[in-house]
């Protein structure tokens, strides 16, 4: 599975590693079905590329990160870290890579399911993090920020309604929901959904685009839908669009 930044992981290190130098989630709305596509207007195959993308942030140099982050208490500079991984996820340009390049190994005769969801997640987390522009948050969400918005965008708080297009797959490729395929955005509240959603929306601007990789502890974990279409243990990917915030419209 992914490393994750341990509580007790020197302050020192993490501020090395984020200038580029060697040295679970709450509780959301039951996870028995895929995030919600509630009624919308439908939108303009075109609207997506009209939202007004301000510039990204400058870039800081590792010298001025360090001086920024010098006396502040470890939780503010393991926030302070995060921030920045966040911002070189939006400087960096994957181009027309894949949404990822693992092929699943076939099911073994005597494997269960969620045992064998289980095990190609982990595989897959692991190899995943290696591609170019995928990022991991100290939860252990994966994202890769496809098309990215400056601070002039503004994010959704907690529990605010968003408008998004998505659509998510299993690892072998199979599309399970798409609200692109439904031809209109859904709209919901971002706090009622699964957990891995739940941590990245607050993270996107209006307009941004981001590929998600989901281990099954942030998606439907143990359960998955009973009755498909997600299995037990299954690692999800999304492809998650912020179109808008309709309580601020």
């Amino acid at each position: 599975m992914p490393i994750r930044l341990a509580a007790t992981a020197s302050i020192a290190a993490l501020v090395l590693a984020a200038c580029g130098e060697s040295p679970a989630p709450e509780e959301s709305a039951p996870a028995d079905a895929a995030p919600p596509a509630q009624e919308a207007a439908p939108v303009d195959a075109n609207d997506s590329d009209e939202i007004t993308l301000s510039p990204l942030e400058p870039e800081e140099s590792a010298e001025a990160f360090r001086a920024r982050v010098e006396g502040m208490s470890e939780e503010d500079q393991t926030a302070a870290v995060f921030q920045r991984e966040l911002r070189a996820a939006r400087g960096c340009e994957p181009g027309n890579a894949p949404l990822h390049r693992f092929e699943p190994r076939e099911r073994g005769e005597d494997e269960a399911s969620a045992d064998y969801n289980a095990a190609i997640a982990e595989e897959f987390l692991r190899s995943n993090v290696e591609q170019p522009c995928v990022y991991t948050t100290p939860s252990g969400l994966q994202y890769r920020i496809e098309r990215a918005a400056g601070p002039a965008n503004p994010s959704p708080v907690r529990g605010e309604y968003v408008r998004v297009h998505y659509a998510g797959q299993l690892l072998d490729g199979t599309e399970f929901d798409s609200s692109y395929a439904r031809g209109e955005p859904a709209e919901f509240p971002s706090d009622r959904l699964i957990a891995g959603w739940v941590e990245a929306l607050p993270l996107m601007r209006v307009g941004e685009k981001w590929t998600l990789y989901i281990a099954p502890e942030l998606a439907y974990g143990a359960r998955g839908t009973p009755g498909g279409p997600i299995p037990p243990n299954a690692a999800l990917v999304f492809q998650l669009e912020l179109l808008g915030l309709p309580d601020r419209e």
